[in-house]
């Protein structure tokens, strides 16, 4: 549980896994999939799956979108399923979007997977195997063709066990929230070669702030590759190709720096993003 939130290397592919108001920014009908192998190697390690997909609608103002993500880790799996509606508008060079996600989170413990000293043991006995609980998240999305900054809020609603009847029940503590802050820019090197970099904050009252850097250089709009750094001591390879104008496959590994780098492992991020179909004449898909 001391993790913030689900990590991914790949949030420029899925950005609306983190901000509702990502829906319908890509100006057409997007899916995406991603799942990540965390610490492979460790036994019971966190694993992450996440399916993805947006359109925009009415003249382009409004997005919606729909996001599945499962987190697993030992006999933990937590399901989110969120519907995510984007309110656009022009602004100066860009669009500004203000969204709103609503779903639930489905929690479960696979008790039975316990080998237990005692097979009698009431704590273990009485817990229940699941719970769902609705979610809200809320964000803001700005973008041009050069640069984006966006801010979000996901999973509003926090959860506490109750000790006497082990079911869980809702809580709304602003100290459990998780702000996150993202950004990027997009230069042109030359006609042949562009550079994007960007940041992801995250930022919980309860933990130390973490940061993602990240620099990929693209070569004739096919071949992306570059490196990034998380504050966790963590460095970060990626590998993009966009195979046509609708299809691109990424790939990113993590290597754990860090003095516990030997015991836990690194990690595997593998995504897939299509496109469908575009709803004006554009070169291709954005980029971010």
């Amino acid at each position: 549980m001391g993790q913030m939130f689900p990590l991914s290397d790949q949030h420029l592919n899925n950005p609306l896994a983190i901000n509702p108001a990502f829906a319908g920014c890509q100006d057409a009908l997007s899916v995406g999939l991603l799942y990540r192998n965390q610490w492979t190697g460790f036994e019971d390690s966190p694993k992450n799956q996440v399916f993805t997909a947006h359109a925009p609608i009415r003249n382009d103002k409004i997005g919606l979108g729909f996001f599945i993500g499962e987190s697993s880790f030992g006999i933990t799996r937590e399901t989110r399923i969120m519907a995510n509606y984007a309110y656009r508008m022009e602004l100066n060079n860009g669009k500004l979007a203000l969204g709103l996600g609503f779903g639930a989170t489905i929690n479960g413990m696979a008790w039975n997977d316990l080998n237990a000293t005692d097979v009698d043991d009431q704590r273990l006995l009485n817990n229940p195997k699941s719970s769902v609980m609705p979610d809200f998240s809320i964000g803001m999305y700005y973008y041009t063709k050069k640069y984006f900054v966006g801010v979000s809020v996901p999973m509003l609603l926090s959860r506490e066990r109750d000790q006497n009847t082990a079911k869980y029940r809702i809580v709304n503590r602003f100290s459990n929230y998780n702000y996150f802050l993202t950004g990027g820019n997009y230069f042109t090197l030359n006609p042949q070669i562009k550079l994007l970099s960007s940041f992801l904050l995250k930022y919980n009252q309860n933990h130390s702030p973490q940061l993602d850097i990240n620099a990929q250089m693209i070569i004739k709009e096919r071949i992306w590759f570059g490196a990034g750094y998380r504050t966790s001591n963590t460095l970060i390879g990626m590998l993009q190709c966009q195979l046509n104008d609708q299809i691109k496959l990424a790939y990113s590994y993590d290597f754990d720096v860090s003095n516990t780098g030997r015991y836990k492992g690194n990690s595997h991020e593998v995504g897939l993003n299509y496109v469908f179909s575009y709803s004006r004449k554009v070169i291709g898909p954005r980029q971010f």
